[in-house]
């Protein structure tokens, strides 16, 4: 009887997702396995880490043997030189020693991590083009994603550096273009409460609530909106020596942010989240 169930409610999970995704074949969710395979193809592993009192809980053991194979190969790399990269004023990036013209900064990082580490990479990026770096590979993934959503709670200025949607599930980003001195554990905590602080703070505005839907393509239908469920990342460019859970916030560093994503079913139980029941859309965003 149990097996049965778990079967149905596997099937109804993929009809929805079918259904969402219908209309938009080029959004349909792309299933990687590890944290760079959207940007090159590497199978790294990581676990997650809560640090809640002194108790540890793994949610996927490492790969040490895959690691090993990994670090080897990063050996081999070219010393990245950060000057290479080049802005054009047309919004493009060229990687000058290869003369490569990129349209999107995107493309940019996924194609030059086949050469260097994404961590070594992205020092050549400032904080705006690391959080649009974020948000465009949120996108890729088939999130609705932007970046920069201000809004002033009770006379208090907020700010979150990237939000994305998928189906009523959504990500409240912190990005920290932070070195692994900079990203001690300490930091990262108060990080991770006030960014929880934020999404608290917005579900007591309606109105502000329901601009953030419809910026995040939400379908208005005031009679149908259930609730959704906002979830608080802090996201941080340089590597980490572990990820972790820090009061029930997700911290970790870029480069195992697609195997977060991907095993998100299984470790949102161990996530907190802010539910956001009530909202009010406008005819027209200003």
């Amino acid at each position: 009887m149990d097996n049965t169930k778990n079967l149905l409610e596997l099937l109804i999970k993929e009809l929805i997702l079918l259904y969402e995704y219908s209309e938009k074949p080029s959004r349909f969710p792309i299933e990687y396995h590890s944290g760079l395979e959207v940007l090159q193809d590497d199978n790294i592993s990581k676990s997650f880490i809560e640090k809640k009192s002194n108790k540890k809980e793994d949610f996927s053991p490492p790969d040490y043997e895959f690691e090993n194979q990994n670090n080897m190969k990063y050996k081999n790399f070219q010393k990245f030189q950060p000057q290479n990269i080049i802005r054009n004023k047309d919004n493009t990036y060229t990687y000058t020693p290869l003369e490569k013209i990129y349209p999107s900064i995107f493309q940019c990082i996924r194609d030059l991590t086949r050469r260097f580490s994404i961590e070594d990479l992205l020092t050549a990026f400032t904080w705006q083009e690391f959080e649009q770096f974020i948000a465009s590979a949120l996108d890729h993934y088939g999130y609705h994603a932007f970046r920069t959503f201000r809004y002033t709670i009770n006379k208090k200025r907020h700010e979150v550096d990237v939000v994305a949607r998928e189906r009523n599930v959504i990500l409240y980003i912190d990005a920290k273009r932070w070195n692994s001195k900079t990203a001690n554990e300490s930091t990262l905590i108060k990080a991770a409460q006030e960014q929880f602080q934020r999404a608290k703070r917005l579900i007591l505005n309606p109105t502000i609530a329901g601009r953030l839907l419809q910026k995040l393509h939400f379908p208005i239908n005031q009679k149908k909106f259930k609730s959704c469920r906002i979830y608080s990342i802090i996201l941080v460019s340089s590597n980490m020596k572990e990820n972790l859970i820090a009061d029930g916030v997700a911290v970790l560093d870029f480069a195992h942010f697609n195997e977060f994503l991907n095993n998100f079913q299984s470790i949102k139980n161990n996530l907190k989240y802010v539910k956001l029941s009530k909202v009010v859309f406008q005819k027209k965003l200003i």
